[in-house]
């Protein structure tokens, strides 16, 4: 029997902001208004192929088989 390959799953940041905000805290930023940036800067990202420089490395990992 042949055991499976290990598979294993990372965790990455990316920074993005948001603009437009009229609070010091950023308290008034919708969930929208993070998601509409955050896609911004991804397809940004992808259209200069910069996407990987952008996030680094993984900052955790773990086997997905324990």
């Amino acid at each position: 029997m042949t055991q499976a390959a290990r598979t294993y799953n990372h965790a990455y940041t990316i920074a993005f902001s948001v603009s437009g905000s009229t609070c010091e805290d950023g308290e008034d930023v919708t969930a929208q208004q993070m998601a509409d940036a955050l896609k911004l800067r991804v397809d940004d990202l992808m259209a200069k192929g910069h996407l990987l420089h952008a996030v680094g490395s993984a900052y955790d990992s773990f086997c997905e088989q324990d």
